[in-house]
């Protein structure tokens, strides 16, 4: 029985399921082709080369230099409007190897700008050991390393001014003994000195009883009076300078130098007096009591019980702790009125809060800059370092300024270990490690320190981890729905982005369980976020032993419930090796897959939803793929509705990077689709990585544009297609690059019962396809049968009668070819593919053929 049918589509993409299970349109295997579901299936446009640069001549690209660039990534950041790209070392490599740490480019101009690295002994653990997390904070990139835990100094100003004292004289009274008993620091002599002040009331009385009234001889005294009003005087004044001598021996000044003087009399000479102030060094034990309620002598030592009995004379730096009944306890410093600072000799200071042990970050992050002039990407160690080097105010991290060692939070988590994710979210600075998220203050990145143990601010530092975290690895994230969300290696992680973050609202919650998806940074299309998988595959071919996989969220119907689906269900080892990035556009719907098996080469996504609901009216999974010459991926980026790709290319001993634009556009092409192109003058003036007098590769080759386009020839023929064909003009209109296959191998036709289910008991025999081109320069097709290969077509572009088909012209023709085939499906299938440098775009096929089946479907 004859029969006839078409595809319904050829657009689908790959699908490793078996072939009468797939979807219409699905194939097994399309190579730099692009499904588009307007113009059909079209050969991807070439790359053109934005720049390139020598930056090895003498050393070879071993094996484990190539497993070692397998490891640089991509990370696009923002300076004063600009977007740049830096391509970074993500993991460890021997020490001393000459590939470079980073690259940097600017996405606006396309050229890459010189790499300074400042002092590269410190940043060794950066550029031997690699970056684990990077983001972007103002003008400058924060990279943390992957074997280097940010330190930390700790100083004890506690403990440095804890032998000072003072005992402050707050007021006298009369006939008070004060007591100030201290022991000394060098060899723990006990000294004591007590002052008692003076009687307010003069303690002897009056007596004129021995004042005779008569005189010896029985008569009258006549200066009886006299002596009794001299008595009386005198003892009035006696009256009188004791109310004086008392009333300035109660004065604090009196009762403090004579403390003092005591003291000194007995041998301890570390003490002095500052108006009715004490103060002393040397100490470790000191005591000071009125015998009264403790109100007129105060001791300030160590630690007092209210903020109001701190004293107003003390050595500036001095901290004091205050502890008061029930409360956590807090610190005070001393700021010398007269020095302005917390140095300086006894003064009259004023106290602020401070910390006893003041922790000082150290060699925390490295720091990258754009120059002012925006032609040199600066990375330095410290912020200081950065600062010399670029003249930009860089700000340095700040110190603790509150509680002490033992203040939980004192010393943030991510100290001393290794941090896995940096990223920014509502205006802080988010530092993780392992499980622990600690954010920074607000506006604030390098300020990781409360500046308040009596109070909370909404604007303090935050660690928090969530339930279940605590044993998790943190190593991604994106900002999702207006939240952050974070991948572990066990679970995926929510910060609500609804409400302002503060200390006491910080919540994390599980919002997931996908394992196995941090090792590509997730990116987000629309209200889509997609991430990568893998699985172990000792099948798959190439340098990695996994299978990758790609799945994505989407918002599900209740609200902080994400729904995920895995997207490439259909596939099984297609994706060689594990996902290490993802690049996203938005128009058209695509996603770029670079893996770590894969050198060659990118995996594309194509996709549209439907619109108000959560299915997909098209997909389509496929790949590009470049000749060896144009060079080992690198990394990738979308930037404005192109495809950025870094790679190292190799001539001889020489390794150059460059970076290659591809685009998504399936119309016909304006030049020659040729990979890593660049005009034909820069290739005769011996400009970059292709030259004239260098060895020409056997795939180059030279396209013309313009009036004779598409027309062209090999690299080795350049002169006299120059000559010939392009009048040996000094600047040519043509381009030179790379040739590269374009193909699709379509899945082979099934007869279909009545329930549209493939009848696979019957025999099949296909005549031929009518494969429909449009735009078209060239089709070759290749049948496979029996484990044969046999070219059935070859199509130049040429029809005859066409008014395209002029000497000297390449033709770009819409027809339809037929392409025998004369086989049984299921033993054969054709491999549709473009010709040199020349447009293709399939947009229908039908086939004709007969099939034999004797039984009766029912």
């Amino acid at each position: 029985m004859k029969v006839v049918s078409s595809y319904q589509s050829v657009v689908r993409g790959v699908s490793e399921q078996v072939p009468q299970q797939r979807h219409p349109g699905q194939h097994y295997e399309q190579v730099n082709m692009l499904s588009d579901p307007v113009h059909g299936l079209a050969r991807r446009h070439g790359s053109v080369t934005l720049d390139e640069r020598l930056i090895d001549s003498s050393n070879l690209m071993t094996p484990s230099r190539v497993a070692w660039a397998r490891n640089y990534r991509e990370y696009s950041f923002f300076v004063a409007g600009t977007e740049y790209s830096l391509v970074y070392q993500a993991y460890e490599r021997s020490a001393g190897d000459a590939l470079p740490f980073c690259f940097v480019l600017n996405k606006d101009t396309g050229k890459f700008l010189n790499v300074n690295l400042v002092d590269p002994a410190a940043l060794a653990p950066w550029i031997d050991g690699g970056v684990s997390a990077i983001t972007t904070v103002g003008q400058f990139v924060v990279m943390a390393a992957q074997r280097l835990g940010p330190g930390y100094s700790m100083s004890d100003p506690f403990k440095d001014h804890s032998q000072q004292a003072v005992a402050w004289v707050r007021g006298g009274a009369y006939s008070r003994t004060y007591t100030l008993k201290v022991t000394r620091a060098s060899d723990n002599t006990q000294f004591t000195a007590t002052y008692t002040t003076m009687a307010s009331s003069y303690p002897n009385l009056l007596n004129t009883s021995d004042i005779p009234a008569t005189n010896p001889d029985g008569t009258v005294n006549k200066d009886y009076q006299k002596l009794v009003n001299d008595r009386v005087y005198a003892y009035n004044s006696a009256v009188n300078k004791w109310v004086g001598d008392a009333a300035a021996d109660i004065q604090p000044q009196n009762i403090a130098q004579k403390l003092v003087e005591s003291l000194t009399s007995q041998g301890f000479v570390n003490i002095g007096r500052l108006g009715g102030t004490v103060y002393f060094d040397n100490v470790t034990y000191a005591s000071a009591d009125d015998a009264g309620d403790g109100s007129l002598l105060r001791l300030v030592f160590n630690e007092v019980d209210d903020v109001s009995k701190l004293s107003g004379v003390h050595a500036p730096g001095k901290v004091v702790r205050i502890k008061a009944k029930g409360a956590d306890p807090y610190y005070m410093v001393a700021t010398g009125d007269q020095s302005g600072s917390t140095t300086g000799s006894w003064q009259t200071v004023t106290w602020e809060e401070a910390a006893a042990q003041v922790v000082t970050p150290g060699q925390v992050f490295a720091l990258g800059a754009v120059s002012p002039d925006g032609k040199t990407f600066h990375v330095a160690a410290t912020p200081a370092a950065l600062a010399a080097a670029t003249g930009l105010a860089v700000p340095g991290y700040s110190t603790s300024k509150c509680g002490d060692s033992a203040t939980r939070g004192a010393v943030p988590y991510f100290f001393g270990r290794r941090i896995t994710l940096l990223t920014v979210f509502q205006d802080r600075l988010v530092i993780v490690a392992n499980g622990v998220v600690f954010l920074s203050r607000t506006g604030d990145y390098f300020n990781w320190f409360r500046d308040s143990a009596i109070s909370v601010k909404d604007d303090d530092p935050i660690e928090v981890y969530a339930l279940g975290a605590e044993d998790d690895i943190i190593h991604r994230s994106v900002t999702y729905s207006k939240d952050l969300f974070m991948f572990g290696e066990r679970k995926q992680y929510a910060i609500s982005g609804r409400v302002a973050l503060t200390p006491k609202t910080a919540a994390i919650m599980a919002a997931a369980n996908e394992r196995d998806s941090t090792h590509a940074q997730p990116c987000v299309v629309g209200n889509l976020l997609f991430y990568g998988k893998y699985a172990a595959s000792t099948s798959q071919i190439g340098p990695s032993q996994y299978a990758g996989a790609v799945s994505q969220f989407q918002l599900g119907l209740f609200q902080d419930t994400p729904e995920t689906f895995k997207i490439s269900q259909q596939l099984g080892l297609y994706l060689h090796g594990r996902p290490t990035e993802l690049a996203a556009m938005s128009s058209p719907s695509t996603v770029f897959l670079r893996t770590d098996g894969y050198d060659n080469g990118v995996y594309v996504y194509s996709f549209i939803d439907q619109p108000g609901s959560q299915q997909r009216a098209f997909d389509s999974w496929s790949r590009w793929q470049w000749a060896p010459e144009v060079g080992q991926i690198i990394g990738m980026s979308a930037y404005k509705a192109t495809l950025y790709v870094f790679v190292l290319r190799i001539r001889g001993a020489e390794t150059w990077v460059a970076c290659e634009k591809f685009t998504m556009d399936s119309t016909l092409s304006d030049r020659p689709y040729l990979d890593m192109q660049r005009r034909a003058m820069d290739y005769m003036a011996n400009v970059g990585f292709l030259g004239k007098t260098a060895n020409a590769p056997a795939n180059g080759a030279v396209g013309a544009t313009g009036d004779i386009m598409f027309m062209g020839a090999s690299l080795s023929g350049f002169d006299a297609f120059w000559q010939d064909m392009l009048g040996g003009a000094p600047d040519p209109n043509a381009y030179v690059g790379m040739e590269f296959d374009s193909y699709v191998v379509p899945t082979q036709p099934f007869t279909r019962d009545q329930n549209n289910n493939s009848i696979v008991n019957g025999r099949l025999v296909v005549t031929r396809y009518s494969v429909s081109v449009s735009e078209t320069g060239g089709m070759l097709a290749t049948l496979r049968a029996n484990g044969t290969e046999k070219q059935v077509l070859y199509f130049n572009g040429r029809l005859v009668g066409h008014s395209n088909n002029l000497p000297s012209r390449q033709p770009v023709t819409t027809t339809v070819l037929n392409v025998p085939a004369g086989r049984s499906n299921m033993e054969h299938t054709i491999k549709l593919q473009s010709v040199r440098w020349l447009p293709l775009t399939v947009t229908a096929m039908e086939w004709v053929g007969q099939f034999f089946n004797n039984a009766r479907r029912v």
